[in-house]
This record gives C-alpha cells, sequence and structure tokens, in this order.
C-alpha cells in the first residue's frame, strides 16, 4: 500500500529550526530533541531549506564556521521531499541515489513530517518479521 509509512511519519511530531537559529542552537535541539536533521523554516512557516548532523560535520572539518554563525550558511537549500503516497521502495531509491538520509513530508508546499533512513529500515524490518511468522503459522496449520 503506498504512502502507508509517509502517512505514518507525517503524524509523529517534527522539529523545527528557525532561519534565526545559529549554529549553538541547532545543535543544542539536535542534543535535545535526540534527532540528526530539522526543516528549517522562514517567519511565515515556509520550509527554506534543511540542516543536518552531516551539514554541522562538514562545516566543523572545513573550519567554515563559528557557533554564532547563522545556520542559513549550512543548511542545504536543495530540498527533496515526498508526499504522503509516496511508497517505501520510492523513499529507499531516492536516499540511495541521492546519498541522504532524510526526506521532507510535503503537501501543497506545507510541511508535514520527516522520514529518515532509519524509518524506513524499521519498516522493512518490521514488514520481514511479519511476513516471516505468516509463513510460520502457514506452516505450522498443516
Amino acid at each position: 500500500m503506498p504512502g502507508k509509512l509517509v502517512s505514518r511519519m507525517s503524524e509523529r511530531k517534527c522539529f523545527t529550526l528557525s532561519e534565526t537559529d545559529t549554529i549553538k542552537s541547532a545543535s543544542q535541539n539536535f542534543d535535545e530533541k535526540k534527532v540528526g536533521c530539522m526543516p528549517v523554516l522562514d517567519k511565515n512557516k515556509n520550509v527554506i531549506g534543511i540542516l543536518s548532523e552531516r551539514d554541522l560535520s562538514k562545516s566543523i572539518y572545513a573550519e567554515k564556521f563559528n557557533l554564532t554563525m547563522p545556520i542559513t550558511h549550512l543548511m542545504t537549500k536543495n530540498l527533496v521531499t515526498c508526499d504522503l503516497n509516496t511508497s517505501v521502495t520510492e523513499l529507499m531509491n531516492e536516499m540511495t541515489e541521492k546519498k541522504i538520509r532524510h526526506i521532507l513530508i510535503m503537501d501543497n508546499n506545507k510541511l508535514l513530517g520527516i522520514v529518515s533512513i532509519g524509518d524506513v529500515v524499521n519498516h522493512l524490518i518490521n514488514k520481514i518479521k511479519e511476513e516471516n511468522k505468516n509463513l510460520k503459522d502457514y506452516i505450522n496449520s498443516y
């Protein structure tokens, strides 16, 4: 069923950052919320980018940051998005092809949530467990 995982993820709380946040406040948010990525919103609540731990680590490595720098200098502006009808296979293909770990769930430019590679992997593991159980139940019924 297309979109089942994405629909479930869109119902989960999605933490965001503001365009006025600094590297220090973003890092603190990642730590407090136990997430590795957050969409960045402008003052009108429009998504203007996404900031990930990977963005932070690249800037540290390149020595192109200071703690008071606005996150808009580091965030990724080329957004990869999906909608409520996106399948797990499509998510996997997109994440693999683009080498990303998070995809924003959007509907008419409105942020609904975020889906991570961990969400996709857990979904697939649970699907395999369920299929395995069904096969065992079927075999044991004879």
